[in-house]
């Protein structure tokens, strides 16, 4: 058996007869548990707030697939432009965003009568800067592809293979929107017509963001250097039509949630996280994990150490050579607690 598809499993075994609420957005990750809910906990209900703030054809997907698993399916409808803290956009819209999402799952009438409340964060977001995983702490929110260890790439070639389709739109607009930058229903109809014409434009791109920074555009895709010359100008132009000012490539290309281990000059493997670490959540943390040995971790100055591994405060987690390394991280990031710092 492959460690693969022992991972399939183990999330399988692990919501079997778990009578759940998921929060559907119907991307990759959602499906993937929706999918397996259909399988093995088919009285769960899918949840969906519509919170105006996501591509035109974001509610349409998650009711279609929400027929295909033959899952109940209840859609929330939130206006968030509504809300004076969202249109200002500050640092915290992510945290503040998730918090009033799943406190209005919570409030359902039949919530009750649901055993557990899931979402859909993967091992591999850990490694983003993604301050809303607080409130999966605060809210003691249940994330299975955490719980068995599944990656984003997991979650990609585990539906490749049982070939079930996603949406990749389904990360909020306003992400797009420069911080502190006024968020507007305007702008983020433009944002969606640009992404529309750049996936007809460069439709083998797997992962596609218009950024939009003072009315400019900032293409942002997993491949920029095979855009090419003549396809580069027919998105300048038909973003201009769409009235941003100037259109920007970024040649850094988009990257999800991966590894970046590198070496130091004393031989040590390093992974930097792009957050700081609450040592003291952390250690309560890994201390009352079953899946952690209790007597290899210690607490030390601006750090804890557990076997091996160094933890600190800054996010960068370290550990002498080792080809053991990533195994060892994927260990022990899900017990790894983000410093609230919103």
């Amino acid at each position: 058996m492959s460690e693969l598809t022992s991972k399939y499993e183990a999330l399988c075994d692990f919501l079997k007869d778990k009578k759940c609420i998921l929060a559907f957005s119907g991307g990759s990750d959602s499906t993937l548990l929706a999918h397996v809910l259909s399988k093995v906990s088919p009285d769960s209900l899918l949840v969906t707030v519509d919170n105006n703030m996501f591509s035109h054809d974001f509610i349409t997907h998650t009711q279609q697939k929400a027929q295909e698993f033959n899952l109940q399916h209840k859609i929330i409808e939130k206006d968030f432009l509504k809300k004076f803290s969202f249109k200002l956009n500050p640092k915290g819209r992510c945290y503040n965003c998730r918090k009033i999402m799943f406190g209005s799952i919570k409030r359902l009438p039949e919530f009750n009568e649901y055993n557990y409340f899931i979402e859909g964060t993967n091992i591999s977001d850990y490694l983003e800067d993604r301050p809303g995983v607080l409130i999966n702490y605060e809210e003691k929110m249940i994330s299975p592809l955490v719980e068995c260890e599944i990656s984003k790439d997991d979650v990609l070639t585990i539906l490749e293979r049982l070939n079930i389709t996603y949406s990749s739109n389904t990360t909020c607009l306003a992400t797009r929107i420069k911080l502190n930058e006024e968020v507007t229903q305007e702008k983020l109809k433009r944002i969606d017509e640009a992404e529309e014409i750049a996936k007809q434009i460069l439709p083998e791109m797997s992962d596609i963001r218009i950024r939009s920074h003072e009315d400019n555009a900032i293409i942002v895709v997993n491949e920029p250097f095979e855009i090419g010359n003549e396809r580069l100008f027919q998105l300048k132009y038909a973003l201009l039509d769409l009235g941003f000012k100037k259109v920007v490539l970024d040649l850094m290309g988009y990257h999800k949630g991966e590894l970046n281990i590198k070496s130091d000059d004393e031989g040590n493997m390093i992974q930097q996280l792009p957050y700081n670490i609450d040592l003291q959540q952390t250690y309560k943390s890994m201390n009352n994990s079953e899946k952690l040995e209790n007597d290899l971790l210690s607490v030390e100055t601006q750090h804890l150490k557990y076997g091996d591994i160094t933890i600190s405060e800054n996010g960068k987690i370290s550990m002498p050579e080792n080809t053991e390394f990533k195994d060892k991280l994927f260990k022990i990031i899900t017990s790894i607690k983000r410093r609230k710092e919103i």
